[in-house]
């Protein structure tokens, strides 16, 4: 079902339930990618039919308009998971990004992550670094 239990009338009334589909992670800019393992976990949890594979792993850098990885299966299963990975994608890529940035410019110093982070992302934050 789209969105909520009772499901979302738009996804409801546009997706066919049976409709099989293959959507594509492209990046939207360079950039370091994170939040892969994060991405899975959620479309298995909506899903543990969707299939989901990867041609990078967290920590690798990304050109602007790579595809970088792709789930296939029933269509209101990847609507229900797609905004919300792509959510945590982006945030914990921003935070790669500008982690990798600092740590190159000082060089050979070590940059550690901080203790003030957005209230419950904590955890996410920090696996970002």
């Amino acid at each position: 079902m789209c969105g909520t239990s009772a499901g979302d009338v738009t996804c409801m009334a546009t997706i066919p339930l049976d409709m099989e589909v293959e959507a594509h992670f492209l990046a939207k800019e360079d950039g370091i990618i994170a939040g892969i393992a994060l991405a899975e976990m959620i479309f298995h949890e909506v899903d543990p039919s969707l299939k989901v594979e990867w041609s990078l792993k967290d920590g690798d850098h990304v050109h602007k308009g790579l595809q970088f990885g792709k789930v296939s299966g029933r269509a209101h299963s990847i609507v229900i998971a797609e905004r919300v990975v792509l959510n945590f994608m982006q945030r914990m890529s921003g935070i790669a990004t500008l982690t990798r940035a600092m740590a190159d410019l000082a060089h050979p110093a070590t940059i550690l992550e901080t203790r003030k982070t957005a209230p419950t992302l904590r955890l996410l934050d920090k696996w970002a670094v």
